[in-house]
């Protein structure tokens, strides 16, 4: 009882240090944020800009609390403010003064830079939507003033700048938090976590259902890591030197992560063969393949066991030399379980045997690539960026088109409102419809962030009115306006710092600035405050129209259009040349799955389906990228070879693109044809090298066939919703 006792006591105030440590972050991003924030706005008033409080808005949406995420969403919002301000000018050139032509451009620039945002990443996305919606802030104003476009796009650059340039200087400067920091802290975890969750999955620790969960949270894990990397490179030149190695990590794990997930299904199909708990064996031939392949992770768990503390550089080398010397002792152990198999247990074992290569095979390059991660001295030109190990996000030209398309019919509606109208505060509710409308486009569940929003928006709006209407008149200097407005402004900050309120406090900080309206020389409008709160409010409802009756998310059309482009990964596998097919192959689906079980009002079943299918994607690719590689280096002989490439080959790629009784039984008889033409070649090799090219080759097909056997009734369901 003692022992427990201490054993708690020692948690709790192991989670009161997290916790007064997260705590003490999240009020020094508060501060940090205030500071920069009421130096803009010091300096926009000093400097006389139109809109001051733009400067201090910009601070908010840019400032974070890693230096890195600063810096990247600041190199991005100029690149989108400068081009936003280009295109408008260009485009008033063009049509000066003419307001429908000029109103029918804008929205196709919209739509362009919403398809663009549509279709990458993280902030690369974000710049793409700012240079739309920099074009609106400057060129909707043009519709009614024409003659002040100029003027507007110069101070709307400029306000944004001098926002950019505080929240990167305080940032930077102010205590600052290293976005690597927490990069390394996740490589490490990760590795560790990876290295455990195997041996548990070789040891039978984990059943078959945890197995499948841990995939699917490794899944998460990848397509965060590379979000965090790709804006760790604006820190310091070391950090860029190292980002294409933790590219390469990355997808080395994902590669691991796919192996170890093909081995465990094949194995659990062999014990659900033999027959399950503790059941009297119903096969003898899969219960022979199993304990001679449970014989061979021995070894490998052994390897794993090996307890890795800090996850050092030279306790990762030391696994990865474990592993080679596991893989070069391999075939030996291999030879001596096979004899006194029969043909049909040999064909399984070697599967099996195929599959437990690949895996320590990649667990191994994982290992050593993290070692040299860790240790090596990082020297300008060592590790160049490699187009083999990017990470490539799923795109979709149909889907982002209607998104980019949803976009601009926001502006031209709002716009149709605002004038038919003459709602002196309809430019704003113009302006931010078309701004959330592409913001949260393509984001999985955009009627949930909304809500959010909307409830943050409520909430500043009471605060605005308060502030506008007692606290400001009795204001006479800076120092006094910056003492009056600091409460309102944390309390928005500081639900940031908070994931399950983070909408709410970004839509806080978004109305309360724009509410009150900070300007050089104040002019207290209590109807056009209200005015612009209700517009406020109601460019949300714009937006939540629009993202719910065009294209909703969770949709059965666009549910249905993301599982297409999850089994064309297979059809691509299929046809398209092998250069460049792994790493997208490996980063693409996982990328669609994340954005597939993110869908809005998913039932557990669709959920399970889902994961299956994916599954069955990433199992039946990875089967069909390594059929072609033995089979290249194997050399058949011609007929044998367009047997597989031109007969079973394109009709696996036409099962997947229409999956349906009658292309399944054709896909299936072509691999079985194709197995059995394997099965006469092999038995006329003279060489135990020609021997082994041909039993993995053979093992190859008899695997991909076996896996369609089983999957035949997910394809249906799949099909049929």
């Amino acid at each position: 009882m003692g022992v427990m006792q201490a054993w708690r006591a020692e948690a709790a105030q192991v989670a009161w240090r997290d916790f007064l440590h997260g705590e003490a972050l999240s009020w020094l991003f508060v501060a940090k944020s205030l500071a920069a924030a009421l130096l803009a706005l010091w300096l926009a008033l000093r400097f006389a800009l139109p809109q001051p409080y733009t400067a201090m808005l910009t601070v908010f949406i840019v400032m974070r609390p890693q230096s890195g995420l600063v810096l990247a969403k600041s190199f991005y919002r100029t690149i989108g403010t400068l081009a936003g301000a280009a295109a408008t000018l260009l485009l008033y050139a063009l049509v000066p003064q003419q307001r429908v032509p000029f109103l029918l451009g804008l929205a196709l620039w919209v739509s362009l830079c919403t398809f663009g945002a549509a279709r990458y990443r993280n902030f690369a996305s974000y710049a793409f939507v700012l240079s739309g919606y920099t074009a609106c802030i400057i060129g909707l104003p043009a519709v009614s003033a024409p003659g002040d476009i100029f003027e507007d796009a110069v101070a709307r650059v400029s306000e944004v700048m001098l926002g950019i340039l505080c929240a990167g200087t305080v940032g930077a400067v102010v205590f600052p938090q290293q976005l690597r920091d927490a990069l390394v802290r996740t490589v490490r975890a990760r590795f560790g976590k990876f290295a455990g969750y195997s041996h548990a999955a070789l040891t039978g620790a984990l059943d078959h259902a945890r197995i499948e969960a841990h995939w699917r949270a490794f899944v998460t894990d990848a397509i965060g890591l590379e979000a965090q990397r790709s804006s760790t490179i604006f820190e310091n030149p070391q950090t860029r030197m190292r980002s294409a190695m933790v590219q390469r990590l990355n997808l080395e794990f994902m590669s691991a992560n796919t192996r170890l997930l093909r081995l465990h299904h094949w194995m659990h199909r062999l014990r659900l063969r033999r027959g399950e708990a503790g059941e009297a064996p119903c096969d003898e031939a899969a219960a022979v393949v199993v304990t001679a392949v449970e014989t061979l992770y021995r070894p490998l768990a052994d390897a794993l066991a090996v307890e890795l503390g800090a996850h050092t550089g030279e306790q990762a080398r030391e696994l990865a030399g474990a592993l080679a010397r596991f893989r070069a002792g391999l075939p030996a152990q291999a030879t001596a379980l096979r004899a006194g198999m029969d043909a049909s247990a040999q064909v399984d074992f070697e599967v099996a045997l195929g599959l437990l290569d690949d895996y320590a095979q990649e667990l191994e390059r994982y290992a050593a690539t993290y070692a040299t991660l860790r240790d090596a001295p990082v020297q300008a030109g060592a590790e160049p960026a490699s187009r083999r190990h990017a990470f490539v996000p799923h795109t979709d030209t149909l889907v982002d088109l209607l998104v980019g398309l949803r976009a601009g019919l926001a502006l031209l509606i709002g716009s149709a409102i605002w004038i038919w109208t003459a709602w002196p505060s309809g430019l704003g509710m113009v302006i931010l419809g078309t701004v959330f409308v592409a913001l949260y486009g393509s984001s999985p569940n955009p009627i949930a962030s909304l809500r959010f929003l909307v409830t943050g928006f409520l909430i500043a709006a009471v605060c605005a009115v308060l502030c506008y209407s007692l606290v400001l008149p009795q204001l006479h200097d800076f120092a006094t306006l910056a003492f009056a407005l600091a409460p309102f402004l944390i309390v928005g900050n500081y639900m940031l710092t908070r994931p399950a309120l983070a909408s709410i406090g970004a839509g806080f900080n978004i109305l309360f600035v724009d509410g009150i309206n900070i300007r050089v020389s104040m002019d207290y409008d209590w109807a056009g405050l209200l005015n612009d709160v209700f517009a406020d409010l109601s460019c949300v409802l714009l937006a939540l129209v629009l993202l719910s009756v065009f294209m909703p998310a969770g949709g059965r059309w666009l549910r249905r259009r993301m599982l297409l482009g999850l089994r064309r990964y297979v059809v691509a596998t299929c046809r398209a040349p092998l250069a460049g097919q792994h790493a997208r192959f490996e980063t693409a689906p996982r990328d669609l799955l994340q954005k597939l079980l993110s869908q809005p009002g998913l039932s557990a079943e669709a959920t399970t389906r889902t994961v299956q299918w994916a599954q069955l994607v990433m199992n039946t690719g990875r089967g069909v990228l390594d059929l072609r590689a033995r089979l290249a280096a194997a050399a058949p002989p011609p007929a044998l070879r367009a047997r597989i490439e031109h007969g079973a080959l394109p009709r696996l790629a036409r099962l997947f693109e229409h999956p349906h009784e009658a292309t399944h039984r054709r896909a299936l008889q072509s691999l079985a044809s194709g197995e059995r033409a394997l099965t006469a070649w092999f038995t006329r090799a003279d060489t135990g090298e020609a021997i082994a090219t041909r039993r993995h080759l053979l093992a190859a097909v008899h695997l991909l066939r076996l896996q369609l056997e089983d999957a035949a009734a997910g394809l249906f369901r799949a099909a049929a919703e």
